[in-house]
């Protein structure tokens, strides 16, 4: 990076609205629909049958009261209830758990869909841990409520049906009776709904930002103890822990309150069913059992009507989380629309490569071009630039002075302001994704090594690669050193679970990608400034070797990178201020020279064990107190 724009404000993802994650929401639903329509059946059978337990036992007591009730029939009653109840809801949540876990999966695969989709800028912009606690935090709660309360809250609303219309079945005024506890609920929902979703929101965007905090500290955990900041840092974490812990509390008073309203309701709701049925058992327009299955029913009934209010509670965490991976889902169609582009200018791109093919002479030119970061000053200015195809180019200068600004330009991943950037005559922000990498990739220094085999590994970069292929790559960065490194071959197991390599193989590695993709511009940006002196001398070397014949652009930390260039590019202020072999410029009288000598002579005096220390920073010292 250039460091140019770090000092401004970090952008924050949106948070989808209401009706988008509504949409959003039954769009997963209904992935499956008949099993959707299955699930409801079956627990809505188990919530009828779950009422004969009620009614056998109130038929029980009228049995032993003398009335004419069988008790074979009472026991067969009984088992039926107990016994259809549990298999079809077992049933139905089995049903219910298939249509769940396909929503969940595909809410998993269109967050990753859409984070990958996400223009590497806006990526840059977003602040520290944003993406990461959306990814995590929030996919995870509505996870866990997709997975516990959702089939809870399906169930409890079902019962509730069931056991209104069992009321009913009995007596019109049990179920006049049970609907007096309406308005203390839609009281007590009233006042939660009021204060609850604020609540969530500010608690999930606490949880987020103490995130973004952690992952800072730790990303910067070198500069915190270089520094001595650990006391700061450890304050303002300590500030965000706080922030989150007094939102919680807040949470907590709330759903307090709210059950102590759902336990009033229940005692209210209890005492008029009693006197309800003490009133028609007196009247003799009911029988003592059928009282008894009156209260029994509403006693079955509040279970299930307090688990679906006090749901409500989860279903506003997981919609408050909902709604912030919907924010980052909705963000994919912008970035989607670049694989059909509706311009006439990205029309006019897809169809020059599909008739162009692969380009015959991947020359790269840049005129008049501006360029800056969204929502900033312009960071970048080129007036004219042509690198012909097969020239090995390095670029230098200060950190700021526009050196990565200029590879995100060229590999297309930052728009221009004006201008014009054309990559064997097209412009690669315009292409589509998967065409431009294999015309133009970049290896930067940040690498990763994804959890497999080292054939997956490499097979990242072009699915339809050969074996043959895999290893000549392997072959050009590494030597045969690497079937020592790599004992099982293709096979061998590397990443995160499986063995570590060293940061000499990981880039390696990535160069061996570079290889696989066959594309004829490769940009280097600082591809091996976290390796050991030796170890980058011979990554540089592996990399010319490996990268013979085609367009190489390399963003250079140290100098040595820039002797060995057929040209060298010099920046200030995010202009190229000189442009010439690395003979040519040692002999002029320009800011080269001047880096060159300073550089030298620090090399000359630096004892050996501190050059390895200070050479993998990515900037050497005297570049650094450049202006």
């Amino acid at each position: 990076m250039t460091g140019v724009h770090s000092s401004a404000k970090p952008t924050t993802l949106p948070i989808a609205s209401g009706k988008r994650t509504a949409r959003l929401a039954w769009h997963l639903l209904t992935l499956r629909p008949w099993m959707l329509v299955l699930s409801i059946a079956l627990l809505g059978a188990a919530a009828c049958a779950a009422l004969l337990v009620p009614t056998g036992l109130g038929r029980l007591v009228d049995a032993v009261t003398g009335a004419d009730h069988s008790l074979l029939d009472v026991a067969l009653l009984l088992i039926a209830g107990i016994a259809g109840s549990a298999a079809l809801g077992a049933l139905g949540s089995m049903a219910l758990a298939a249509v769940l876990e396909t929503a969940l999966a595909r809410l998993r695969e269109d967050f990753v869909s859409a984070a990958l989709s996400l223009p590497p800028v806006l990526v840059d912009e977003i602040a520290d841990g944003e993406l990461v606690s959306r990814a995590t935090d929030d996919v995870d709660t509505v996870g866990e409520v997709t997975t516990g309360a959702v089939p809870a809250v399906v169930s409890a609303g079902l019962a509730v049906i069931a056991t209104g219309i069992g009321l009913a079945v009995l007596n019109p005024l049990f179920l006049l009776a049970m609907l007096t506890v309406v308005p203390v609920h839609a009281f007590a929902l009233w006042r939660y709904l009021r204060k609850a979703p604020r609540l969530y929101a500010a608690e999930r965007v606490a949880v987020a930002a103490r995130s973004r905090e952690m992952v800072s500290a730790i990303q910067a955990l070198p500069t915190v103890h270089a520094f001595g900041w650990g006391k700061a840092i450890t304050e303002r974490i300590r500030t965000r822990s706080w922030n989150v812990l007094r939102w919680s509390l807040r949470t907590r008073i709330v759903q307090s309150r709210f059950g102590f309203r759902m336990n009033m309701a229940e005692a209210v709701g209890l005492a008029s069913v009693l006197l309800v049925g003490a009133w028609l058992a007196f009247s003799g327009s009911a029988t003592i059992g059928e009282v008894t299955t009156a209260a029994l029913l509403f006693q079955a009934l509040f279970g299930p009507f307090i688990a679906l209010l006090m749901l409500v509670d989860d279903l506003q965490s997981a919609g408050a989380s909902l709604a912030r991976v919907a924010g980052v889902i909705q963000l994919a169609p912008a970035r989607a629309g670049l694989s059909a582009p509706a311009s006439a200018a990205g029309a006019a791109i897809a169809a020059a490569v599909a008739v162009a093919g692969e380009p015959a002479t991947p020359d790269v030119e840049l005129r008049g071009v501006v360029a800056a970061y969204p929502g900033r000053p312009a960071v970048l200015w080129i007036d004219e630039l042509r690198i012909p195809a097969g020239q090995r180019v390095a670029i230098v200068g200060s950190s700021g002075a526009g050196k990565s600004t200029l590879a995100r330009v060229l590999m297309g991943l930052l728009d221009v302001r004006e201008g014009r950037v054309d990559v064997a005559g097209l412009d690669p922000a315009l292409m589509e994704e998967n065409e431009r990498a294999r015309r133009v990739v970049m290896v930067s220094q940040d690498v990763h090594v994804f959890s497999g085999t080292l054939r997956h590994n490499l097979l990242m970069a072009r699915e339809n690669a050969s074996d043959s292929e895999l290893h000549e790559a392997l072959e050009s960065v590494a030597g045969p050193r690497w079937r020592h490194t790599f004992a099982d071959g293709l096979e061998t197991l590397i990443g995160e679970g499986n063995a570590e390599l060293t940061a000499t193989d990981a880039h390696r590695l990535a160069l061996a990608r570079a290889l696989v993709t066959r594309a004829s511009i490769v940009i280097l940006d600082e591809a091996t400034a976290d390796a050991d002196t030796t170890d980058a001398r011979a990554l540089e070397a592996a990399a010319r070797r490996a990268l013979a014949g085609r367009t190489v652009v390399t963003v250079a930390h140290h100098l040595t990178q820039a002797s060995s260039a057929e040209r060298v590019l010099v920046m200030e202020h995010g202009r190229i201020v000189e442009d010439g072999t690395h003979d040519e410029l040692l002999d002029s009288e320009g800011p080269y020279r001047e880096l060159w000598a300073a550089w030298s002579s620090h090399r000359s005096r630096a004892p050996r064990e501190q050059r390895q220390r200070a050479e993998p920073s990515g900037t050497t010292d005297t570049e650094r107190q450049r202006p």
